[in-house]
């Protein structure tokens, strides 16, 4: 009997998610659409600065939608506080508990939805649900990478100002720019704290061209090796990726180029 007891709690326990900190969230406004929210969230910032957007699925709800929170407090306390002050402003604001799930925007402090994502135009066509959500990818040695989506104004602009942002966010929380502007970031390639991905950077007819970026543990970039794609590490000194061309018939030529970069 108490075998079987310890497998099936062993079976539970594999099957359960990870589990973080335990927050409370002030919720003054909820939309299943990421333009939905960033237009309630531009009205509501107006009277709390420092709210944000969060996903509920961050919180391990299985039907995740956006909500804007004025507040991510740490106790139940601190929740009571921020939603009085709320309620002046959205009455039927309200306190949602929240495990958060680890390695998500919620629990790094950044908003799923930037707050540029208003001012996209109602007749932007080429613009997409997931252009508008920030996304977070964790590393394996615990810091994480993310995509700040967002929108820039400009005229005539090729990509209709849609925007990604690459920041890394170490363990120590501290954040730092690796990309202002990387169209289409590819998968993150790490090494002893360094790290190495592609940013699409121009069109060759009908094939898009990349360009591979390496910055050291520091955040400081390292190289550039333009018209290549997929990164990965070879030893601890090499950065190997497929270079890119196109052939006489139009056809995409991939052809793997190693660089060396020295010991980290």
């Amino acid at each position: 009997m108490i075998r079987e007891a310890l497998i099936v709690g062993f079976l539970l326990s594999a099957v359960q998610p990870a589990l973080g900190e335990r927050l409370w969230l002030v919720v003054g406004a909820s939309d299943p659409s990421a333009a939905g929210i960033a237009k309630k969230a531009h009205l509501l910032a107006r009277n709390a600065p420092t709210g944000l957007v969060v996903r509920t699925g961050d919180c391990g709800d299985l039907k995740s939608v956006f909500a804007w929170v004025s507040e991510v407090a740490t106790s139940a306390e601190g929740a009571q506080a921020a939603l009085s002050r709320l309620k002046g402003i959205v009455r039927d604001s309200y306190v949602k508990r929240c495990d958060t799930r680890p390695g998500t925007l919620l629990s790094l402090r950044m908003s799923a939805v930037d707050a540029s994502i208003a001012d996209v135009p109602e007749n932007a066509v080429n613009w997409e649900e997931n252009d508008r959500i920030s996304t977070a990818l964790p590393l394996p040695d615990g810091r994480a990478i993310v995509i700040v989506r967002s929108y820039v104004p400009i005229a005539d602009d090729p990509l209709e100002g849609r925007r990604e942002r690459v920041v890394l966010v170490e363990a120590s929380d501290a954040r730092r720019v690796l990309e202002e502007s990387c169209h289409n970031p590819g998968p993150m390639a790490t090494r002893d704290g360094r790290i190495a991905f592609h940013c699409a950077s121009e069109q060759a007819g009908n094939h898009l061209f990349h360009t591979v970026v390496v910055f050291d543990g520091t955040g400081k970039k390292l190289t550039e090796i333009l018209r290549c794609r997929n990164p990965k590490w070879s030893g601890d000194s090499d950065i190997e990726c497929e270079g890119e061309s196109v052939g006489p018939d139009g056809r995409l030529i991939l052809k793997k180029i190693r660089t060396h970069l020295g010991p980290s």
